[in-house]
């Protein structure tokens, strides 16, 4: 408690405490001003509560004062925008998946009914101790289809594409196999059975 009773010490404490005071006040204000701009968001002018008199006129005659109300402004700016978030770049997979049901859509007509909505899971299920090759599984809906192909350049994926419907009235199966590469899609064989 010795270095209480000099004055360097009193005013040392003195000059922590008022830091203390002003930071937090500094923090209060920035805190004040961000909500009061996040909150105001109306595009419209807001009236003021205390109108102003027009100025009297320098006619002989009585008039009578007119009020006009007094608007203000209010920002629409954000302090914070909400950015857009972008979707996901698919992956090379993900992309001859899709351009494969795309293909059987389109050149089976009858298939079109089995690929609406589809909302895919999965990827790698390459097994840890192979090497030189890659397979990928992809659900969605009753369907499985499974792109494999080895790891070269330019590489051929080998795609089969099944549908299995056991639960609704009349069971579907469709078996679609084919390849892909270069963005050249050729089917190799075509099932559909009911």
């Amino acid at each position: 408690m010795h270095f209480l009773s000099s004055r360097s010490g009193i005013a040392k404490i003195v000059v922590a405490i008022l830091i203390v005071i002003v930071a937090s006040a500094s923090v209060a204000i920035s805190y004040y001003a961000i909500t009061q701009l996040t909150q105001n968001t109306s595009p419209t002018p807001t009236p003021s509560p205390e109108p102003t008199i027009s100025p009297t006129s320098t006619s002989p005659f009585p008039t009578k004062p007119t009020t006009t109300p007094i608007t203000t402004p209010t920002s629409t700016l954000s302090v914070y925008p909400t950015p857009t978030p972008s979707p996901p770049e698919l992956t090379t997979q993900e992309k001859i998946r899709d351009s494969v049901m795309n293909f059987i859509k389109s050149n089976h007509t009858e298939t079109a009914q089995f690929i609406k909505d589809l909302v895919w899971t999965g990827g790698r299920v390459t097994p840890q101790n192979l090497v030189g090759a890659e397979t990928f599984m992809y659900y969605s809906q009753g369907w499985n289809v499974t792109i494999s192909y080895p790891v070269v350049p330019n590489a051929i994926y080998n795609i089969v594409a099944d549908y299995s419907a056991p639960y609704i009235g009349i069971p579907y199966r469709i078996i679609w196999k084919g390849t892909w590469q270069n963005e050249v899609i050729v089917e190799t064989s075509y099932v559909f059975a009911q």
